[in-house]
């Protein structure tokens, strides 16, 4: 009873915030707002990207269906910013947006951790932690998922805090429905939900939970996967989509019956099983789970959280030149560092300080568990992408760390300034983390300039009529937007050349484009034998060689 009442107190006192100003929160804000977003421009990716990157970006002009599970509402904001008349194009704009997530984000972290302590540095220390991790810090200045699902995760910590400190519904109603956007953008989030019934187990005193309040609560979280479903249903028709070419691809290969002509039944099912995720999950790469890829992950994990990356590139220490896929899983744990040892230590202490204050720390310790859970089921080449949630509850971790707890200090006559020094010494954890990934994530480099520039050439060579390119997953998506979104080529097809492809598959695909009067492109990633692209490269006009494209037959032949 005498534990529990002088939580409450040392609760009520850090959440009362006597201590800390109006103003001093606003001028916090204002300083993040300004740091974060100037360092996040800086670094902006500055046009079209390859692979997943690429598709969010021309998928957002077009309003299409992304890859399962199809983020539709990221999609609908996407649309929304390519039309802001900032920045030099499409692709530009939506990398925008992930940095302005990418910003919001940190600052609800910085907001709740400052009413969770009643302190400022803990909340900035925190957010800075985060947004300087190499992991956010990259999906924050390029197109893709995983920073917006975020921003609405850390915005749902924010007003469930707002909740469990005020008990208005409102706060709690909101807490579900941006939740609800996280989790039904990306289902797989629902392993980290838990973490918010932590956070109400050091308030449940406080507030009122309701059997109506829990089932209005329901019914809002389910609004945005409901919205995922109808958005599915509407944009996968493909005469309402331009160059819908997977669909193509499938009429020409008669694989399964047209969207629009299945029963609503089906095609209702088969919305539901996209917008969860389900479609495509029973990939290799998605079901490769075994003891040993688990040591490995756990492995690769902890090089990313240990703060050497920001010492050098682990890829260039390991020989992995007769194995490819490795070469790559190795350059995705090589490359920066999140978190770092210092801050690991912090989130430690965070656990021991606050462990009487159950809420907070629970909220921490299983965003980080509930988000490792699913990184070493996920697919192994690129489950790294997957730890942002993971990573946040560290820094929520760290925040508390980073605490004083005003309340004990005042009966422990602790100075004031031992307190300040010991706080401004903790902002050595973001700063090592800036200054180690700036140049991993700084998109000013030889490469990323070559890049554009082959973009921009590809943009303005003169292709035949009714061409359809058939490339590699990567370049098929950039090249999508270069044509669909930027050059407003209608009248060009790009089809995605798969690995798995038979021969036999192949001939039916160009043979079925010919027949349609397409003329037939490669693209020189998916031609793996030299003679065959010396060949090809007779009767190809050395402008499209130049932007890697070869005919598939020469000017003149018959249709066959």
């Amino acid at each position: 009873m005498t534990s529990s009442r002088g939580a409450r107190e040392s609760a009520e006192a850090a959440l009362g915030s006597t201590q800390v100003g109006a103003w001093a929160n606003r001028l916090a804000c204002v300083l993040l707002v300004v740091l974060l977003g100037g360092i996040y421009l800086a670094t902006l990716y500055p046009g079209v990207r390859a692979g997943d990157s690429a598709e969010l970006q021309w998928m957002c002009a077009l309003l299409g269906v992304c890859h399962p599970p199809g983020y539709a509402l990221e999609v609908v904001v996407g649309k929304l910013f390519s039309v802001l008349p900032i920045g030099s194009c499409v692709a530009w704009r939506i990398n925008f947006m992930q940095a302005v997530c990418g910003v919001v984000g940190c600052l609800a972290l910085y907001g709740a951790l400052r009413r969770l302590t009643g302190q400022i540095p803990p909340g900035l220390v925190a957010a800075m932690t985060l947004a300087f991790s190499t992991i956010y810090w990259r999906h924050g200045t390029a197109a893709e998922v995983y920073v917006f699902y975020s921003m609405f995760l850390l915005l749902g910590v924010y007003t469930a805090v707002r909740f469990l400190t005020s008990d208005k519904a409102g706060w709690f109603f909101l807490t579900a429905l941006l939740l609800g956007i996280c989790v039904g953008g990306r289902p797989s989030e629902v392993l980290i939900l838990p973490a918010l019934a932590g956070l109400w187990l050091g308030f449940h005193g406080r507030v009122r939970l309701s059997l109506g309040r829990i089932a209005a609560a329901v019914l809002v979280g389910v609004l945005p996967f409901v919205f995922s479903v109808c958005f599915y249903m509407v944009r996968e028709n493909p005469a309402l989509l331009h160059a819908r070419d997977d669909a193509l691809r499938d009429e020409i290969l008669e694989v399964g019956t047209p969207f629009p002509e299945l029963p609503f039944s089906r095609r209702l099912r088969e919305a539901i099983l996209y917008s969860v995720g389900l479609k495509g999950a029973g990939r290799e790469d998605f079901t490769a789970f075994t003891w040993e890829r688990v040591g490995w992950d756990l492995n690769k994990y902890a090089w990313l959280l240990s703060g050497r990356g920001a010492f050098g590139d682990r890829f260039s220490e390991v020989d992995t030149r007769n194995d490819p896929v490795v070469a790559f899983r190795q350059r995705e744990q090589g490359r920066g560092t999140s978190i770092s040892a210092i801050g690991v230590l912090l989130a430690l202490v965070g656990i021991t300080r606050w462990r009487r204050q159950r809420g907070a720390v629970l909220l921490g310790v299983w965003l980080f568990v509930g988000n490792l859970i699913f990184y070493l089921y996920m697919h192994p080449v690129d489950n790294l992408h997957f730890t942002i949630p993971g990573l946040a509850g560290l820094a929520v971790l760290i925040g508390l760390g980073v605490s004083t707890r005003p309340a004990e200090s005042a009966v422990r006559n602790k100075p004031r300034s031992k307190a300040l020094v010991y706080q401004a010494a903790c902002f050595i954890v973001p700063v090592f983390l800036l200054v180690g990934n700036y140049g991993v994530v700084d998109s000013r480099t030889p490469e990323v300039r070559e890049h554009l520039a082959l973009g921009a050439l590809i943009k303005k060579t003169p292709l035949p009529d009714k061409p359809a390119i058939i490339a590699m997953y990567s370049r098929a998506q950039t090249l999508r937007c270069l044509y669909w979104v930027d050059a407003g080529r209608t009248d060009v097809r790009v089809l995605i050349f798969r690995e798995r492809f038979g021969r036999e598959e192949l001939q039916r695909m160009v043979t079925g484009l010919r027949a349609g009067g397409y003329t037939v492109l490669f693209g020189t990633e998916a031609i793996s034998q030299e003679e065959t692209k010396r060949m090809l490269a007779r009767w190809t006009p050395r402008e499209l060689i130049d932007v890697g494209l070869f005919r598939v037959f020469p000017p003149g032949a018959g249709q066959r």
